[in-house]
């Protein structure tokens, strides 16, 4: 193990809170649920073009584009690492540090940040319906030399969602695709910052779990997505418009808790092909409406995809203004890939950046 035990106790902690009390959690962010990780090599964007069961998440009126009548059955999971942190670990930095201390660890938190998490689905989508059971939990932990009460402190952020999603498309004529999703969602995004100085709390959060996880209350909500896609296709060249309306009339949780608000999405692709090769190139701009007040460097996405054989993959794109890449290999019942990608926890370019890749793979057809 490269991470020392008392990280990986207060890991366990977080994670008991993954599902926390009620008045910890608030959705922050446009971002999707789920990404699919071949699309978030593509800088995360999917409303003209999206893999797998990311077509649920991301537009469901792509499910009628295709020859094949089942688009996808199959698992698929994927764990995430921050670079720093996968780096510290094959040369033993953090590591090494293992014996010598608590501070130590701590000290660590003010020069880099510790995230990982993992994601995982189980998906049956044809050209009219698809189901896909989902869940995503990310960890970050992080110090702070200055908290709010002016005191050094240690903040421990939780993004844990999961649910099923069901989705209904018809394409009533070859240029237009109308999709709708259904959606019963568990969602918990809590934010803790425990004091250098409460040295009792961070005891807790490091070994006394149960007591913690009789306080966890799940925040379950249901809501719908809208989508459209309109396509001109010709023999080489495709051009394609999504449009989503997100959490139509919001998404209301259990707990007297904050909807999801309604979200206005648009994007752009433009796609060359052959008859086994393809060049997709995307451009999609989320919450038009500044439903969650974000920068615009958030809510653009651009990337690019190039299918090789329809079994070779390569994707590059801007994710939140940070560079993406990836790779994917598909087989016959069997599919590996790559991501590399970022992600700005904060408010501003550079204020809380996370750079990080992920290994996934997933079995089906």
């Amino acid at each position: 193990m490269f991470l020392k035990k008392s990280f990986w106790k207060v890991s366990i902690a977080v994670l008991a809170l993954g599902v926390p009390s009620a008045n910890l959690w608030a959705k922050g962010s446009n971002e999707l649920l789920y990404t699919e990780p071949f699309d978030l090599a593509a800088g995360g964007t999917s409303l003209t073009r999206a893999s797998q069961e990311g077509i649920v998440f991301a537009n469901p009126a792509l499910l009628p584009l295709g020859g094949a009548w089942i688009r996808w059955l199959g698992f698929q999971a994927g764990f995430m690492l921050d670079r720093g942190l996968a780096q510290s670990a094959q040369g033993g930095d953090i590591g090494s540090a293992a014996g010598t201390g608590d501070s130590d660890f701590v000290d660590e938190l003010f020069s880099k940040s510790l995230h990982f998490g993992q994601t995982a689905t189980l998906s049956f989508l044809n050209q009219n319906f698809a189901v896909s059971v989902f869940d995503r939990v990310e960890v970050d932990v992080a110090g702070e030399r200055f908290g709010d009460s002016g005191l050094p402190s240690v903040n421990f952020g939780v993004e844990a969602y999961g649910g099923i999603l069901t989705s209904y498309a018809l394409r009533p004529v070859r240029w237009f695709s109308l999709g709708l999703t259904a959606k019963h969602l568990y969602a918990s995004e809590p934010q803790i910052k425990v004091p250098l100085t409460d040295q009792e709390k961070i005891r807790q959060l490091s070994s006394n779990t149960d007591e913690l996880k009789d306080e966890i209350a799940l925040n379950q909500g249901t809501g719908s997505d809208l989508g459209m896609l309109f396509l001109w296709q010709g023999h080489h060249v495709d051009l394609s418009m999504g449009l989503k309306v997100e959490d139509v009339g919001g998404t209301r949780f259990t707990g007297d808790q904050k909807a999801f608000p309604q979200t206005y999405n648009a994007g752009f692709g433009l796609a060359v092909h052959g008859t086994k090769e393809v060049l997709h190139l995307s451009l999609d701009y989320r919450d038009i409406g500044n439903a969650y007040e974000e920068k615009t460097f958030k809510k653009v996405y651009l990337g690019a995809r190039f299918m090789l054989r329809n079994m070779f993959g390569i994707a590059c794109g801007l994710y939140q203004g940070i560079p993406t890449a990836g790779v994917r290999m598909d087989l016959v019942l069997f599919k590996l890939g790559l991501t590399a990608y970022g992600r700005e926890l904060g408010t501003y370019p550079g204020d809380k950046q996370r750079n990080m890749v992920m290994l996934y793979t997933s079995f089906g057809f």
